[in-house]
């Protein structure tokens, strides 16, 4: 009974007008019987993600970000736009869902721009373990929790591994900046005339959820960053103090001006017959792709952990030895 109202449900919003003439997003699968017309969480009714669970979906990604300043050409959502998107194109390729972006994040240095909102670090994890352990117990029992970069990452780690402690669940953290060192991504911008940072992936991500936007400062953005002044992110009477404190473990600091954080990266250029803006989004489809194997890695360790419930560690070699 149960399935018969949930194809017949889908058929009937499959066949109405309005929805035939919306064209599909990025993130939009063609509809097809078993398939939903977004894979973001609040675009969908309570019904269609208990369909998916139904159907046996127990994937869902928590993306996060804060709202931080990035100077003349980068959104101050830049990191969250980042982790959204990734989200959203790997949600596609895996079957899984996407909680909305959470802004509740710890922004660090950057509390010193108009518009940053920090929250302490505790704060951040607190959030996201409430969202994790609620989707958990709603049926997600693969978590993922999504972040682009530092300082939120922090955040990120601690939560998951303390979620961890609390379950003997595995909650992952991915952390996309990671994925740019690689290979792969290293072969798409190769030989890219400006540079690539955070200015064009933004852009890319924010093209990839439908929300594209025109480049901040544009002719700015065009020039070579090795024109621009790189003067380090402190001020010269103290730059030597704070890099030397910051080599051998972290050191706590703001930023003094716009070019600090942000002003870096081009966008507006042509690489390899295309906008870097569209390379942008390549390179975020291929670090979902890079990432689709881990997402079996969680499912077998979800598995392990269920045959193996906690127990104290025993001695068990040299047992004569003390």
């Amino acid at each position: 009974m149960k399935e018969t109202a949930r194809r017949d449900f889908l058929a009937g919003a499959l066949a109405a007008p309005a929805l035939a003439s919306v064209p599909l997003m990025p993130d939009q699968p063609r509809p097809g019987p078993d398939r939903f017309f977004t894979r973001r969480m609040e675009e969908m009714t309570s019904r269609e993600i208990e369909f998916y669970l139904n159907d046996g979906g127990n994937l869902v990604f928590v993306p996060f970000g804060p709202i931080s300043g990035h100077g003349a050409f980068i959104p101050v959502g830049m990191h969250a736009h980042w982790a959204h998107a990734f989200s959203v194109v790997l949600a596609r390729k895996a079957n899984g869902l996407v909680f909305p972006p959470t802004y509740t994040c710890f922004a660090g240095a950057t509390r010193s721009f108009r518009g940053t909102v920090s929250f302490e670090v505790g704060e951040q994890v607190a959030v996201l373990k409430r969202i994790a352990l609620r989707l958990y117990k709603a049926g997600f029992r693969r978590v993922v929790l999504v972040g682009g970069t530092n300082p939120e990452d922090t955040g990120g780690m601690v939560a998951a591994r303390e979620l961890f402690d609390e379950t003997e669940k595995p909650f992952l953290f991915i952390r996309c900046e990671a994925l740019l060192a690689t290979p792969q991504i290293r072969k798409i911008y190769a030989g890219y005339p400006g540079s690539s940072h955070e200015t064009q992936l933004c852009l890319g991500a924010l093209k990839i959820l439908g929300r594209e936007r025109p480049i901040p400062a544009a002719n700015w953005a065009k020039e070579i960053e090795s024109k621009r002044d790189d003067s380090g992110d402190q001020p010269d009477e103290i730059r030597r103090d704070i890099e030397a404190m910051r080599r051998w473990g972290g050191i706590g600091f703001r930023y003094y001006e716009e070019g600090n954080h942000g002003n870096h990266g081009t966008a507006g250029l042509i690489h390899n017959g295309r906008s870097d803006v569209g390379m942008a989004v390549e390179i975020i489809e291929v670090c979902a792709d890079l990432v689709l194997p881990v997402l079996n890695n969680l499912t077998h360790y979800a598995d392990w952990l269920d045959r193996h419930p906690y127990q104290w560690v025993k001695a068990t070699e040299r047992l004569n030895e003390i």
